[in-house]
C-alpha cells in the first residue's frame, strides 16, 4: 500500500497541473478591512465558471488508518517536497490552526484552493463544486453579479442561527468579518428568526406522511422568498425542488413546472450532477401527472 500511495502522488506531482481561471471575469483587489479580495471585472452570469483547477495533493483517509503516523506524515511531506515550485510555496502558505506536522495542520485546516482570494460570506453569490470523476473544483456564480461586486463563498453552512456560525468558524480559528456576522444585534435576530422559518418549513413540506399537514404553495411560496431575503442563492434550488412538489402535490400543473424549472436551472449549479435532485425535477418536468407527488396533497388555503 506504500509504494501504491507512493507512486500515485509521484505520478500525480509529474502531471501538468491545468488550472483555468477566468482571468476577464474578475480582479484581485484591496478590499477595506478585508485586504486582498475578488471584484468582478464584468458583468457574470448566474452559471457562469469562474474557477476550474486539480487540487495539489490528495490523501486517501483510510491512509490515517492503515499506515503508522510517522511514515504517513513522511509520505505527505515527500508529495509536497514533489510538487512544482511554485504550487508547492502556495501550497504550504496556506494556513495551520492546530500545530504540529505543518502539512498535516495545512490538510487538516484548509479545503479550499489558493488560486482566488474569494472571501467568506454566509450570503455568498458564487460556491464550489468538486468534481469526483476528474478530481477537479470548480467555482461558479450562483447569481448574476454586477462589475465591481465582490465574489464570495461561504466557509461553512449557512442555514444555521448566528450564534451556531460563530462556533464554527471559531472551531476552525478564523474571524469573519462578512456582513453577516457583523450586523446589529436587532438584524442578527431577525436574519435568526428567519433561517429558523426556513428550517420549520422545509421539515413540513418534506413531510409527506399525511395529505395534510399545512405544507400549502403558500407556504413554499414564503420559503423561496426566505432564501432570497437572506441571500442563499446557494440553497435556493432546494426551495424551488420544494415548492415545484407543493404545487404538483395540489394538482397545480403549470406553477409545478415553474418551480421546478427554476429548482433545475439553480440546480445546475447548486446540485451540479445528475443526481437524485436533477433527475427529481427533470421527471417532473417531463410529465408532471407521472410524478409521485401528483395529487398527494389536498387543497388547503391559508388564512
Amino acid at each position: 500500500m506504500r509504494n501504491a500511495a507512493l507512486n500515485a502522488i509521484v505520478q500525480n506531482s509529474r502531471q501538468r497541473l491545468t488550472v483555468n481561471v477566468e482571468k476577464e471575469a474578475f480582479e484581485e483587489v484591496q478590499i477595506p478591512g478585508k485586504g486582498v479580495g475578488v471584484v468582478a471585472k464584468r458583468f457574470l452570469h448566474k452559471g457562469d465558471l469562474l474557477v476550474s483547477e486539480p487540487p495539489s495533493l490528495m490523501v486517501h483517509l483510510d491512509m490515517r488508518a492503515a499506515v503508522p503516523e510517522k511514515q504517513r506524515l513522511r509520505m505527505q511531506q515527500e508529495g509536497v517536497d514533489r510538487l512544482p515550485l511554485l504550487t508547492k510555496s502556495e501550497t504550504m502558505a496556506l494556513m495551520g490552526h492546530w500545530g504540529g506536522d505543518p502539512v498535516e495542520d495545512i490538510l487538516d485546516t484548509n479545503s479550499f484552493t489558493i488560486t482566488v482570494h474569494a472571501a467568506n460570506d454566509h450570503h455568498a453569490f458564487c460556491m464550489y463544486t468538486f468534481d469526483p470523476k476528474t478530481f477537479t473544483q470548480n467555482v461558479y456564480t450562483i447569481r448574476d453579479i454586477s462589475p465591481g461586486e465582490e465574489l464570495t463563498i461561504s466557509y461553512i453552512d449557512p442555514t444555521v442561527t448566528h450564534k451556531e456560525r460563530q462556533e464554527a468558524i471559531s472551531f476552525w480559528g478564523f474571524n469573519c468579518s462578512c456582513h453577516t456576522c457583523t450586523m446589529s444585534p436587532e438584524a442578527i435576530r431577525q436574519s435568526d428568526e428567519r433561517i429558523q422559518r426556513i428550517n420549520r418549513y422545509k421539515k413540513l413540506l418534506n413531510d409527506w406522511s399525511i395529505p395534510q399537514n399545512n405544507a400549502t404553495p403558500e407556504m413554499a411560496r414564503t420559503l423561496v422568498h426566505l432564501y432570497e431575503k437572506e441571500n442563499l442563492w446557494c440553497h435556493i434550488a432546494d426551495g424551488y425542488r420544494l415548492a415545484a412538489h407543493a404545487y404538483n402535490a395540489v394538482r397545480d400543473r403549470g406553477s409545478a413546472l415553474k418551480m421546478a424549472n427554476l429548482a433545475f436551472g439553480y440546480g445546475l449549479q447548486a446540485w451540479r450532477y445528475m443526481g437524485r435532485k436533477m433527475i427529481d425535477m427533470l421527471e417532473l418536468m417531463t410529465s408532471p401527472e407521472e410524478h409521485w407527488s401528483w395529487g398527494q396533497r389536498e387543497v388547503m388555503y391559508a388564512a
